[in-house]
């Protein structure tokens, strides 16, 4: 009954992160905010003091001539390199070190590599000398020093090139510009990335059935009808039962449900249908309820059988008594099932209570008293239904697979889970009960990329309702004057 898929569903995962675009949002912020106090408040000040030098290569022309062609700049730039080895070398460091110790006492070898930059003007021969400290002094100090004492390591080491030095550094005035803003755009990124990675990771954890779309592609079992369900329901499931002022759009939801399973009994050995889910909460108490409602509204005379003895959800929806007699009286043989049923205020729907709650639910109900019941009820009615508990809970669905033509899956949006489901069909699997379909029960019902709504369908189904209309109504008549 369960297929495999392994893909991802990229329109829906757009869709899921679009939907909590607040969280990227708002982490994007946290990281820009974040960011942008820790550099302005724990960032210091830096100076940056800078010389230049000009690098002869050796050719005699500079000298003699003063001529430099476009091979001898070419060979300074490529030299630069090599220099910042050099300049950078212990010996270097340690005669810098050994000229700045008497102003400042605790300067090291590190130090002085980590603050100096060089690197060539404009690819020409001249070389900038950087440094850069938080102290505008010490900066000038610094790149003045290695401007001293480089150059003679550089011309021993490097033969093929000479320096002179054009200008010595000057302590700077000002400090360097700051970029704060660089690095909180880095911080909104980061706390962007990581939110839409959260997201992701929930995207592919969860488990949930969003739409009927992922019922077809996972299992079996074809998807009968896509019911909208109220979110005030779970308040009160009495007061969304099916009658003539229902909205249009669930009356039709019902009537291509019952002529779905309709179809799907062609061929059964009798017509009793039970209706189950995986886990509570599910809502198959109220499909089933309206289902039998539908049916009778058709004018087929149905039996609703509230075949869970031990919540009795039946007794809340239609607002009868807890101690009328039921299937559990009718079963332990202490009243026939015609002394069991009630009546409503439909002429053809009828419902039997689940009775006093016994200790022995299952046994009950995979009786012979059961088997023969079933088949009186099936022999009388046009459709019985049974309005089961879930499977994952009790194993009363599954006592009763050999009595009944099938069951009803019913699966909600956003609460079913794809874990409890696949156990279920499992069980159903290898008890031989028939799963006739599911039924997809949700707030937003959808197929495609279209979402049906009662808003979305108001005046679609308006034009095809006609209960409560008369021929050559004032409302008809000011509808056929604004069509013309």
């Amino acid at each position: 009954m369960e297929k495999r898929g392994t893909q991802i569903d990229l329109v829906k995962l757009s869709l899921f992160i679009l939907k909590r675009i607040w969280l990227v949002i708002l982490l994007a912020a946290i990281g820009f905010g974040g960011m942008y106090y820790r550099t302005v408040k724990n960032q210091r000040d830096t100076y940056t003091a800078s010389g230049t030098m000009y690098v002869y290569n050796g050719n005699p022309n500079v000298v003699n001539y003063q001529y430099t062609s476009i091979s001898d700049i070419s060979s300074a730039v490529r030299l630069i390199d090599t220099y910042m080895v050099v300049v950078k070398s212990n010996k270097v460091l340690d005669a810098v070190v050994e000229r700045l110790t008497p102003e400042y006492p605790n300067i090291t070898p590190g130090f002085i590599a980590g603050s100096i930059s060089m690197g060539s003007v404009s690819e020409t021969g001249v070389v900038r000398v950087s440094c850069v400290t938080g102290d505008p002094q010490m900066s000038a100090d610094i790149c003045n020093a290695v401007m001293d004492v480089a150059p003679a390591e550089i011309i021993r080491v490097v033969s093929a090139g000479s320096i002179e030095i054009v200008d010595y550094a000057t302590a700077p005035t000002h400090p360097d510009a700051r970029s704060p803003w660089r690095r909180a755009m880095t911080g909104a990124m980061a706390g962007a990335v990581a939110a839409a990675g959260v997201l992701v990771l929930l995207f592919l954890l969860n488990s949930k059935v969003t739409d009927s779309k992922e019922l077809e592609e996972n299992y079996t079992p074809p998807v009968l009808a896509t019911i909208r369900r109220n979110k005030e329901e779970s308040v009160d499931p009495g007061k969304f039962l099916l009658d003539d002022k229902s909205p249009m759009d669930m009356v039709e939801s019902y009537a291509k449900l019952r002529m779905n399973l309709q179809y799907t009994l062609v061929g059964k050995n009798n017509n009793v249908v039970a209706v189950t889910s995986a886990i509570s909460g599910e809502g198959k108490s109220t499909i089933t309820a309206n289902l039998a409602i539908s049916y009778a509204m058709s004018g087929r005379k149905v039996l609703l059988v509230d075949g869970d003895m031990r919540r009795c959800s039946q007794r809340e929806i239609f607002k009868y008594g807890r101690k009328l007699p039921g299937l559990s009286t009718v079963l332990v043989g202490e009243c026939g099932w015609k002394d069991a049923l009630l009546e409503t205020n439909r002429e053809t729907l009828f419902i039997m209570p689940a009775g006093h709650t016994p200790p022995n639910p299952a046994e009950l109900l995979s009786s012979a008293n059961m088997d023969q019941l079933l088949k009186e009820l099936s022999e009388e009615f046009d459709l019985v239904l049974l309005d089961m508990p879930p499977i994952n809970i009790v194993s009363d669905p599954l006592v009763v697979s050999a009595h009944v033509a099938g069951c009803l899956f019913v699966s909600r949006q956003n609460f079913s889970d794809h874990r409890e489901i696949r156990k279920a069909l499992k069980a159903a699997e290898l008890t031989d009960m028939s799963v006739l379909g599911f039924v997809f029960y949700g707030e937003k019902i959808h197929h495609g990329s279209y979402y049906y709504s009662r808003k979305y369908y108001r005046d679609y189904y308006h034009h095809y309702d006609t209960r409560g209309r008369s021929e050559g109504s004032t409302r008809d008549k000011k509808q056929a004057q604004r069509r013309r």
